[in-house]
């Protein structure tokens, strides 16, 4: 991985009072390490992004130093050895860091290294999910957003879901977690329903984090926009408001995230450092970046890890397919998946599932991800 250390503007250490660092924390870990840093046998790997040119409405700038002020404060968990390769060098143009990042990605995926990006402005997922495009064919998006970031304009922040569509066609699927529907007007539903992308309201998923487990136990990338915080929360988000996740909230989908065995990377994007006075939003930030590495401490070994052949197999039949509708469950743990048609010859899609979807389809009832699955590729 040294082809990739040139990239990285290093960490200053003797910018962080290390009096303040106890024995056991990130920070003393870290600043103390005397071994080359791409030479360890890394688990996660953080990278601070400050590439905010295509932010919409306007370029800010990002303080990454002050996440890793609280961060490196914070408990290190056993058996997840993490690695700070510092912060991106921006390109001289914008399309060169976005480059960067595809590379980057691509490199540490390819290791079995999670890439934990902090800051930036949610356009350079883009350059993320391509760098994971190189390593699986068929991918899966979830965002945790406020808004629909679906307007038709110039590829900035806001709209860059028309290019990711775009470059990647039918073989991506995308979830959007806790919009704002006061914040979603008619021509984005459209697109939404056009392109089969599943969208749950902020309050469905605050009356039941269960229903979204599902969704970021499929997800190969996960981008947390800091806008779907609520502002009293975080206050130094680009788009702050007074709704959306409370801190605890967002702590859980961070860890749920962490849980899923299939997740490549996990993105925090949109923190406008010099709107956080108080440095309260540099200290949530932390706290999803330990809620996410504890969630990989967490999990479980289930499939993709595992084989489904060693689940229990259970065939439901359902009214609106042709064939019985085919159920795993993982009985240590009853977590559910389904196989999904996906053309006449037979080929099926595994996607994860909760135990309340399998009770609906029992009861001849579809449930919303279900149905959005097989729509997407009814003919």
């Amino acid at each position: 991985m040294e082809d990739i250390k040139d990239y990285f503007n290093p960490i200053n250490k003797e910018s962080f009072n290390q009096s303040f660092l106890k024995e056991g924390s990130y920070g003393y870990a870290l600043l103390n390490n005397s071994k080359p840093l791409l030479s360890n046998n890394a688990a996660i790997a953080i990278i601070g992004i400050t590439e905010t040119r295509n932010s919409y409405p306007q370029k800010y700038s990002v303080s990454i130093d002050a996440v890793r002020n609280y961060f490196y404060k914070l408990s290190e968990i056993n058996r997840i050895n993490v690695i700070d390769l510092g912060n991106l060098k921006q390109g001289k143009k914008v399309k060169d860091t976005y480059a960067s990042i595809t590379h980057i990605s691509n490199v540490l995926i390819s290791k079995g290294i999670i890439p934990l990006f902090i800051g930036g402005s949610q356009d350079t997922i883009v350059s993320i999910l391509s760098g994971i495009t190189q390593q699986i064919r068929e991918p899966e998006l979830a965002l945790i957003d406020s808004f629909l970031d679906v307007d038709n304009e110039d590829f900035h922040s806001k709209s860059y879901l028309h290019t990711l569509l775009n470059q990647c066609g039918n073989k991506l699927l995308v979830s959007i977690i806790g919009y704002q529907t006061y914040f979603a007007v008619p021509n984005q539903l459209r697109f939404l329903a056009d392109n089969h992308i599943e969208a749950v309201r902020l309050g469905n998923v605050r009356n039941s984090m269960t229903q979204t487990e599902p969704i970021l136990r499929d997800a190969d990338l996960v981008s947390f926009d800091l806008s779907s915080i609520r502002q009293p929360d975080c206050p130094a988000s680009t788009s702050p408001g007074p709704n959306g996740f409370y801190s605890e909230e967002a702590c859980q989908l961070a860890n749920l995230s962490g849980l899923s065995d299939k997740l490549k990377s996990f993105a925090i994007c949109e923190y406008q450092s010099d709107n956080d006075t108080n440095g309260q939003s540099a200290h949530l930030v932390a706290q999803l970046m330990w809620h996410f590495i504890f969630g990989i401490s967490q999990r479980k070994g289930d499939f993709p890890a595992k084989n489904l052949s060693t689940y229990k197999k259970i065939y439901v039949r359902f009214d609106k397919t042709d064939s019985d509708l085919v159920f795993y469950q993982n009985e240590r743990n009853n977590r559910f998946w389904v196989e999904i048609p996906i053309d006449a010859t037979g080929n099926k899609r595994i996607i994860s599932c909760s135990e309340r979807d399998y009770l609906d389809i029992c009861n001849n009832e579809i449930p919303d991800r279900i149905w959005k699955n097989i729509s997407k590729y009814l003919k």
